[in-house]
């Protein structure tokens, strides 16, 4: 069986700002003195790596297994990892990080020279109290940005390693 692994690439937004990047390197500094920081940054390269070599339908139609060991310890979470955000083809990656907070990266995949990317250009917390949920909004952003991919690739993907 031939698994195809896709290019995952974080984009500046359309304000330049690396929000994606930005948001991990922030967590990786919190981690070297949070355990909690690193319980989720452990999760999310779990993530992020089921998603390069897993395909995008499986991830949205089954609930994800992922299960890291953490200070001797197996912790197991079992969600839907990616949900497709009803403006094709924008997905988010999902991430509980407490019962409260909510973390969403959203991205797109994008074929380019024959490479299959997936390009991340958002992240945010949703909470449930207080109800914030900017989905709709970052969402829209995040289509705006593949347009402007669309138009021009090797502005945002040239330059990437190959």
């Amino acid at each position: 069986m031939n698994i195809k692994e896709h290019n995952l690439i974080m984009i500046n937004d359309e304000n330049g700002e690396d929000v994606v990047g930005d948001f991990l390197n922030h967590l990786y500094q919190k981690s070297k003195e949070s355990d909690e920081a690193k319980l989720h940054l452990m999760f999310l390269n779990s993530a992020f790596n089921l998603l390069s070599v897993q395909p995008l339908d499986t991830l949205i139609k089954r609930r994800t297994e992922i299960t890291i060991t953490f200070n001797g310890e197996q912790r197991t979470r079992r969600y839907h990892l990616v949900k497709p955000l009803r403006v094709i083809p924008i997905y988010e990656l999902r991430y509980a990080m407490s019962g409260n907070e909510h973390l969403r990266f959203l991205f797109f995949p994008f074929e380019y020279k024959d490479q299959s990317n997936y390009v991340f250009v958002k992240c945010f917390i949703k909470t449930l109290d207080p109800n914030i949920d900017e989905t709709d909004r970052m969402r829209d952003l995040t289509y705006q940005m593949y347009e402007r991919v669309k138009e021009n690739p090797e502005l945002y993907l040239e330059g990437i390693e190959e």
